[in-house]
């Protein structure tokens, strides 16, 4: 009678865990952050002030940890880094 009562809390709290999207790995519920592989869970951690560059910042360590065996990848993002900085200067330095 105790395994059944065990059985049964235990599918109770695997119920209650959230799954990150990126790596299924198991979350308590409420948690902004995945615990495993640090991928915003909800909304806040895209909209909260400092929640928001650590959101922004996920998708690049993604990219960069994939391309780090991958020169043609590394050089891509390289690339498209220097050229979103070449932008921004032009934009911020040109007259209006």
């Amino acid at each position: 009678m105790n395994i059944a009562n065990t059985s049964d809390l235990t599918e109770e709290s695997i119920e209650e865990l959230e799954l990150c999207i990126s790596c299924l790995g198991a979350n308590s519920p409420g948690t902004t952050f995945c615990r495993h592989c640090g991928t915003p869970l909800t909304s806040y951690a895209a909209t909260g002030p400092l929640e928001s560059l650590y959101a922004e910042g996920d998708f690049w360590r993604k990219a960069v940890a994939q391309a780090k065996n991958h020169p043609l990848r590394q050089n891509a993002i390289s690339l498209f880094l220097v050229f979103m900085v070449l932008a921004f200067l032009l934009g911020a330095l040109s007259p209006r």
